[in-house]
């Protein structure tokens, strides 16, 4: 079986290398968060999502999936992605800890920010488990 790589597979890679990096940036201002902990979260999530995206965009041309599938499921493993480290980032800033109690443990967001982080990762957990379960599900149609 040959590999090549699609140019859906291709915006997977850019966008994996392009959170890798905001991942990277953001390690070296984690001290200057209100809450670091979180903002180590935030950086670890956006390099291994950045690496995950990545090699998702190099197996996309593996998947078996019907081509209506390809674009909505390719920008909601992007949009999620991007969505949970997102949501993290805010919540080191604001220091809201509902949604992420155990890296926030000790520290309390506004209403707007609390309920902007639960938003932000509902948001990216839901797309991340759709787009999961495709990926999962053109793998087995493949093989």
């Amino acid at each position: 079986m040959t590999l090549t790589i699609s140019p859906a597979g291709l915006d997977l890679i850019f966008s994996g290398a392009l959170l890798f990096l905001i991942g990277l940036v953001q390690g070296v201002v984690i001290p200057k968060f209100t809450n670091s902990r979180m903002a180590l979260s935030a950086h670890l999530s956006a390099v291994q999502s950045g690496m995950a995206l990545m090699i998702f965009g190099v197996i996309w041309g593996l998947l078996s999936l019907p081509a209506f599938w390809h674009t909505p499921v390719k920008l909601a493993l992007i949009l999620s992605m991007y969505l949970i480290w997102l949501g993290i980032t805010v919540s080191a800033m604001t220091g809201a800890s509902k949604a992420l109690p155990i890296a926030g443990e000790g520290y309390t967001g506004s209403k707007v920010s609390e309920n902007l982080v639960t938003a932000i990762e509902g948001a990216g957990v839901f797309l991340s488990l759709m787009s999961g379960i495709a990926i999962v599900l053109g793998l087995v149609l493949a093989f």
